[in-house]
């Protein structure tokens, strides 16, 4: 195969589609008197009742509700990366256990306070669905819908979240995948089970163990909880996919190597884009030492409650990664004839040696999945062993090849600039 890689560029990417949010009433969207109430309600009761916790209130019970406020946060952010993101939405492992769909529909995904996993996850299909078809007008939180960086922040961080969107046939679609018997039980009852989790349970508790002083204190918590687990994820569709240092591919993403709040998700979170099924949220080592949800989906794995873990092959990864340097070099601009037919030529070999490269690491990965079918045939398995050695090595000579064909289609277009 030697056609140009597809990737999405910066002008398709980045066309805005409205210039004001009072175009969105034309398009069938319309402000949800009952989000908007609640979320202002949660913003104003957070602000006031965390100046009293942590002005008035006595210090054992300050540090009480610092204690339930940091639980309430990890436990709605883990909820949120690890079973609505990628359990759920993008299938990150073939087997979820029931305990697993319990305790976090029961319990642990209320504490996230951003819809039932079923309505979430299928926002979230639609958001990656734009990569598949190009149709961003039906990401429901999208970062490049307006001409200016503010307008997009506002919209895809809060704003999306306090509009009722049109009711599109993709919707349906997406929100009728996931129907697991629990997580529908936890679609319909969703109301009441945050009622209870995140204002009766804590306030209850506060009461119970200190009246009035206690239930303030633990409500001050829940509130504060709520406000700072909603915002964390909320930075994954607005910062994430307005700066960043390395663009997916095939997306609106970015990668972001210093965004650490969402346990893993605002990093590598163009690599995220490029491979949505891979319980890992990013390619290489900074890949392991930035993301904690990674850590949580293998010891879920290790105990035996998920099976069958996805991720992206050698062969998959090297693919996106050799795009993403072939994109880099963007278009040149006007050239000669003979400068131009050069560097159709340079960009020929370059694609030819990145499929040659990429065919190789599946030639190794074919050998080892071989070589552990052999492994009690000894005599069979060291000549699979010594195939593989060869096709290691040819890997790194075909890496290299493409490599050092990059490096002279930029010094090409460096030329010509």
């Amino acid at each position: 195969m030697t056609t140009k890689p597809q990737a999405m560029t910066a002008t398709e990417r980045d066309k805005p589609i409205y210039k004001t949010f009072g175009e969105l009433a034309d398009h069938g969207f319309s402000l949800a008197p009952g989000i908007c109430v609640f979320i202002a309600s949660v913003h104003t009761s957070a602000l006031v009742l965390g100046m009293w916790l942590y002005t008035m209130a006595p210090a054992d019970w300050m540090w009480a509700g610092t204690l339930w406020f940091i639980a309430h946060f990890f436990i709605g952010s883990i909820s949120t990366t690890l079973y609505s993101h990628r359990l759920i939405t993008h299938n990150a492992v073939k087997h979820v256990s029931l305990p697993v769909h319990l305790f976090f529909n029961v319990f642990a995904q209320i504490f996230s306070v951003q819809g039932s996993v079923r309505r979430w996850a299928a926002n979230h299909s639609l958001h990656h669905g734009v990569d598949r078809h190009g149709k961003k007008e039906l990401d429901p939180y999208s970062a490049t819908w307006f001409p200016d960086a503010l307008r997009n922040f506002l919209w895809s961080h809060t704003l999306t979240h306090l509009y009722d969107h049109p009711q599109t046939e993709e919707y349906q679609r997406s929100h009728n995948v996931k129907r697991h018997p629990v997580i529908m039980w936890q679609d319909r009852w969703y109301g009441l089970l945050t009622t209870f989790w995140i204002f009766f349970f804590p306030m209850g508790v506060g009461f119970a163990l200190g009246g009035f002083t206690g239930l303030f204190a633990l409500a001050a918590a829940s509130m504060l909880g709520t406000v700072a687990v909603q915002h964390n994820t909320w930075t994954v569709n607005s910062v994430t996919h307005l700066w960043g240092f390395t663009d997916g591919i095939k997306s609106s993403a970015s990668n972001n190597y210093v965004w650490l709040g969402p346990l893993g998700e605002g990093n590598h979170h163009g690599d995220h884009h490029d491979f949505p099924r891979d319980y890992r949220n990013g390619f290489g080592m900074s890949g392991w030492l930035l993301d904690p949800t990674r850590y949580a989906v293998l010891l879920l794995n290790a105990l035996g409650l998920v099976k069958g873990l996805n991720r992206a092959s050698k062969h998959e990864e090297a693919e996106i990664v050799a795009l993403r340097k072939l994109a880099e070099l963007g278009t040149p601009g006007p050239i000669t004839r003979e400068a131009s037919a050069l560097r159709d030529q340079l960009e020929k070999t370059a694609l030819t040696l990145k499929n040659e490269w990429v065919e190789a690491l599946a030639h190794v990965e074919k050998l080892k999945k071989q070589s552990k079918l052999l492994q009690r045939a000894e005599a069979g398995r060291q000549d699979l062993l010594r195939d593989l050695e060869l096709a290691q090595q040819a890997v790194i000579k075909h890496k290299e090849a493409f490599y050092e064909a990059v490096e002279r289609l930029r010094a090409h277009g460096e030329v010509y600039a």
